[in-house]
């Protein structure tokens, strides 16, 4: 998901990674069992938590730019690659490890046992999330505080990627994009009509997170197909007024199905804005290592020694481990894939 005009005349680097510690952070109250602790969580009352934020900055960002990429690939095979080379390659590594390494280490089981287990080798489906996720490997992390998933965040990887299969419909649009936009002005109608009218008691399959990030996605996509110009100094002045009414709508619990087709103009918005956060990404791209890394690493520190409830120096401890690792993987293994995506048209 990469800028390849302007690179670093915007904040979608910044935003990412801002993401990605927005979600770590959450995750080292969640792995602990102290939900309530989590600062937004105690702001709102409950309601969100600094994952919502990050979550919702990652797929606004992802759907804008893999939009871009649909219409502006060759050809759908070159769309493919490129989304391949992006998500498969580090998620291969991690796989990797996550059996051959993090496994055997801390398994309750003996060794032989655990590579005997049919589940130790099925964990490799994890390698295309789209056709679903194992998230547990025989006998590990078994008596972790919160749960036993050794990556829980690859559950996010299974809707982006399909959302990137639904995305190449654009393909079969080709000079007709404007109709994908009319589909989703019925979606968002029946969406609002679901929330506004029933109050989520129809459709209840609807209600899950999934849907929701699934339609920040798709508005977000919508918004580069109406070829918006966000980074109008002057009409950025008019569109701030987004941030303010996002935040009425998180506050008022009437007004959440508004929350996706509000949150993706403040996401692109923030991403556009100039200034010294738009240089970010100057030294590598270590967004998707963080955010691949810090879950297992989490479990890993939580299944070594007791925390106390300490959320705080479990996130501190994490960061220490993940961005170096996020650093030395953006290099050994995202950047050399990503110089081959030219390599099919």
């Amino acid at each position: 998901m990469n800028v390849t005009n302007g690179r670093f005349k915007n904040n979608y680097d910044f935003l990412r990674l801002f993401a990605a510690f927005c979600i770590a952070f959450t995750h080292s109250f969640n792995l602990l069992l102290v939900n309530n602790g989590e600062p937004l969580m105690f702001v709102s009352g409950n309601r969100y938590d600094f994952s919502f934020i990050g979550l919702s900055i990652f797929f606004c960002v992802s759907g804008y730019l893999i939009t871009k990429s649909a219409c502006t690939s060759k050809s759908f095979l070159q769309y493919c690659w490129k989304r391949f080379l992006r998500i498969q390659p580090l998620l291969i590594v991690v796989c990797l490890l996550s059996v051959l390494l993090i496994g055997p280490l801390y398994t309750s089981l003996d060794t032989t046992a655990y590579f005997a287990n049919l589940s130790t080798w099925t964990y490799f489906r994890n390698i295309f999330p789209a056709t679903g996720i194992q998230f547990t490997l025989p006998g590990v992390f078994e008596k972790n505080i919160a749960e036993s998933s050794v990556n829980g965040s690859l559950w996010t990887l299974i809707v982006e990627e399909r959302l990137y299969l639904f995305m190449s419909l654009l393909f079969l649009a080709k000079h007709k994009k404007i109709y994908f936009v009319y589909i989703m002005l019925l979606i968002n109608l029946l969406y609002m009509c679901r929330g506004f009218i029933f109050f989520g008691t129809i459709a209840t399959y609807l209600n899950g997170g999934h849907i929701f990030y699934a339609m920040l996605f798709l508005n977000a996509g919508v918004l580069y197909l109406l070829n918006i110009d966000f980074r109008s100094l002057k009409k950025q002045k008019y569109w701030l007024v987004f941030i303010p009414v996002a935040i009425f709508c998180m506050v008022w619990p009437v007004l959440n199905f508004l929350q996706v087709m509000v949150i993706p103009f403040c996401v692109i918005i923030l991403a556009n804005i100039k200034g010294i956060t738009n240089k970010a990404g100057r030294w590598g791209d270590f967004t998707y290592g963080i955010y691949i890394f810090s879950f297992p690493v989490q479990q890993m520190l939580i299944a070594s020694r007791p925390y106390g409830g300490n959320p705080y120096l479990l996130f501190l401890e994490t960061i220490l481990i993940v961005v170096p690792l996020a650093i030395l993987s953006w290099y050994i293994v995202e950047k050399k894939f990503l110089g081959m995506k030219n390599n099919i048209y």
